[in-house]
């Protein structure tokens, strides 16, 4: 099983390889496997690109989205 910072490291990776995503504007959480994102980006694609790129990310246990457009 992996643990929460794992999760956060390949969930980080993943957002990273999205070109419209500025990390600094999301903070992510893992805590028992759900992952909470936290923060904004630029148009609703960028955040059906998080949210289908997060979903990959195997061992997660749920998804917690909490970003905003800005």
């Amino acid at each position: 099983m992996q643990t929460d910072e794992d999760l956060r490291s390949q969930v980080m990776g993943r957002l990273d390889a999205i070109p419209t995503v500025d990390l600094s504007d999301i903070q992510v959480v893992v805590d028992g496997g759900v992952v909470t994102l936290n923060g904004a980006v630029d148009t609703r694609q960028t955040s059906f690109q998080v949210e289908r790129s997060v979903r990959r990310v195997s061992g997660i246990r749920g998804l917690d989205m909490k970003l905003i457009l800005a």
